[in-house]
């Protein structure tokens, strides 16, 4: 009997801990990076899933801009000296994607009017690659498949308005 009840309670315990695991990892201390991204100190993850972070911070939203893009000018290609990462300009963020071969895929800077902005780093999947991948094969497929229609065509009027030299001397 003493077996079952200390196993409830420790059991009960454990619950409680795990279920609280969220509010300790909020208070932890901010990662430099995250999946090579660069990560801004001073902030405080309101969620951690697998694959995205989200952080927020109690700045605005040029300051926390500013310091993202002076974090990426060396995130270059130190072959060619070309950047990794594109700005998009968007209604309700400011989308910077990463072009390289880098751990993450996109940091999003949210435009909330007010002090506090939110960032979210994406982890790069696969599922993202493979789509990719795949609406460039339809592309070019569906150009192969125009090309290779107008040929059929241009080969149809070339034959029936330009015959064989064979076929004018024989009608002679």
């Amino acid at each position: 009997m003493k077996k079952m009840i200390y196993t409830v309670f420790v059991s009960m315990f454990l619950a409680v801990a795990l279920s609280s695991a969220p509010i300790w990892a909020q208070s932890a201390p901010l990662p430099e990076k995250q999946w090579e991204a660069p990560v801004m100190p001073g902030g405080t993850i309101v969620k951690s899933e697998k694959k995205v972070v989200y952080i927020e911070y109690n700045l605005p939203y040029d300051q926390v801009l500013t310091w993202y893009k002076e974090a990426l000018k060396t995130h270059r290609d130190p072959v060619y000296n070309i950047e990794w990462t594109k700005y998009k300009d968007r209604k309700d963020q400011m989308y910077i994607e990463e072009q390289g071969s880098a751990k993450w895929h996109s940091i999003g800077i949210s435009k909330n009017d007010g002090a506090k902005t939110n960032v979210t780093i994406v982890q790069d999947n696969w599922t993202w690659i493979f789509s990719t991948l795949l609406i460039r094969f339809a592309g070019v497929f569906a150009v192969l498949c125009i090309l290779w229609i107008l040929l059929n065509i241009n080969s149809y009027v070339m034959k029936k308005y330009f015959p064989r030299d064979e076929a004018k001397a024989e009608a002679k």
